[in-house]
């Protein structure tokens, strides 16, 4: 498939974690080189550190591409070759020789109770909606408000986490009211359809910490 053959150039933006270890992070990364056998990256950093992999390390990369044709979320499982030697000490990872696209069923959801502002794309003049999510996820979110939006709606939403604000737009894939508000409330299920990869790595970061809060505490 010509959009797979085409993923990844130089200055690619990835995300990368251990394919044995997911829970030990996701990080962001660029492409600094690609041929037909390897690709170098930067290396991922912890509070100032760089991470260290070893040679041999299974991990798993995706890539968002943001343009037609293929466009849409790939993963892929590949092994680190080793690291460089100059002062940056770049990643040499093997190239992928197949990707898998990623369906936005396939982001984990997280419940979740977040701060939320809402409004109907087009009406950036208007006020925005305040309400709080219940779940929330890479591909979308949850959330209560008290006022209806209906079923294809394309809203703007921004998001409040604890590494700050996030904004995307999503279509509104479901509008139910919530029967115990007495009528005042609404239940709105929105998939993300325009978001900006740094703001969904933010996402998925505090999903995956999230989970692991709940593990912990045995509620998941």
């Amino acid at each position: 498939m010509e959009a797979e053959r085409t993923l990844l150039s130089i200055g690619t933006r990835v995300r990368i974690r251990r394919a044995d270890v997911p829970e030990a992070g996701t990080f962001s990364t660029r492409v600094e080189e690609v041929d037909e056998t390897r690709i170098v990256v930067q290396p991922p950093f912890v509070q100032g550190s760089p991470v260290s992999w070893p040679p041999g390390t299974r991990v798993e990369l995706e890539v968002n591409r943001t343009q037609q044709p293929g466009q849409g979320l790939y993963r892929s499982v590949t092994v680190v070759l080793g690291k460089g030697s100059g002062p940056l000490g770049f990643v040499y990872l093997q190239k992928p020789e197949e990707w898998q696209r990623v369906q936005a069923r396939e982001f984990f959801r997280v419940p979740a109770m977040l701060a939320v502002q809402v409004r109907a794309v087009g009406q950036e003049e208007g006020p925005w909606m305040i309400g709080q999510t219940r779940d929330v996820s890479g591909g979308g979110c949850l959330l209560v408000l008290g006022q209806p939006f209906s079923v294809g709606d394309t809203v703007e939403i921004v998001l409040s986490l604890p590494e700050g604000r996030v904004s995307a737009k999503g279509t509104v894939k479901r509008s139910e009211k919530v029967e115990e508000s007495g009528g005042n409330l609404w239940s709105l299920g929105v998939a993300f359809t325009d978001i900006a990869e740094r703001d969904r790595d933010v996402i998925i970061r505090f999903a995956l910490k999230r989970q692991i809060e709940l593990r912990r505490k045995g509620l998941a």
